[in-house]
């Protein structure tokens, strides 16, 4: 059962890949990363990417090299027919070998706007997971923008169970600083979860780059009650397509995360 399902995908993919090309629009990244905190863990990946003028394929490959070793693959085809987007993705573990999931996803842009400084956009859209259990996630959206202000909205229903979940969120840029060789940037927001219980968060995020070297830091705040969620201090340094970060950080627990990862964009 679990083959089928893979020869279904791959299949799809193979019909889609005879009306488009293989060789339309093909880019991929390799990516290595190994944490030092709060535990030693290494992982390796490999994602690639076809574009087919409306059509698209992504196959990532997953390996945890230490402290266990794993493999996981996920394989997503999607479609775009204007306003509105298609999507099915499969999930499998390939050691141990095992099916993790498989869903169908379906959205549509009912408004779409840009006129100079001001965007607004409503969308909608429904997940149905086939696997590992069946369940569906009905989904209305809107953001706004102009200028510095972003604010956006989003209510999400589940079934089974008539889950409700409301949020919204707001985030204004307060410094935008072009530097001799760069910029300064720092952004601040808020979000309240309405439904099912009021949960609030807020954050502020930090950039910095000096020619080449970009240094991000993102903070966020738990409102209710207060408390520090989440803290991530990053440095980047680009090399013609390769990439290589260090970051450090404190998790909600207080628990410092530190690490280095790499990426490679080809071709």
């Amino acid at each position: 059962m679990v083959r089928r399902r893979v020869a279904i995908l791959c299949v799809l993919a193979a019909a889609i890949a005879g009306v488009g090309g293989w060789a339309a629009d093909f880019s991929g990244s390799l990516g290595a990363q190994m944490a030092f905190l709060p535990t030693i863990d290494g992982d390796l990946w490999l994602d690639l990417d076809w574009d087919m003028g409306g059509w698209g394929i992504e196959m990532l490959s997953w390996f945890d090299v230490f402290p266990a070793f794993g493999v996981s693959w996920t394989g997503t085809v999607d479609a775009t027919f204007g306003p509105a987007d298609l999507r099915a993705t499969t999930a499998i573990d390939v050691v141990p070998f095992g099916f993790s999931g498989l869903d169908l996803f379906a959205g549509v842009d009912f408004v779409d706007l840009q006129r100079g400084e001001l965007s607004a956009a409503i969308d909608a859209s429904l997940l149905v997971d086939l696997l590992p259990a069946f369940g569906t996630t009905w989904t209305l959206g809107a953001d706004l923008s102009y200028g510095i202000v972003s604010v956006w909205a989003d209510a999400d229903l589940t079934v089974p169970g008539f889950d409700t979940t409301v949020l919204a969120a707001a985030e204004v840029r307060v410094l935008d600083l072009d530097l001799e060789d760069g910029e300064l940037t720092v952004d601040l927001g808020a979000s309240t979860t309405v439904l099912p219980g009021v949960e609030a968060q807020f954050w502020f995020d930090v950039g910095l780059r000096l020619g080449v070297v970009t240094v991000t830091a993102e903070t966020e705040f738990e409102l209710t009650p207060f408390g520090l969620a989440d803290q991530r201090i990053e440095v980047r340094l680009p090399f013609d397509g390769l990439t290589i970060a260090a970051w450090f950080g404190f998790a909600g627990t207080g628990d410092p995360t530190a690490g280095i990862y790499g990426t490679y964009d080809f071709p």
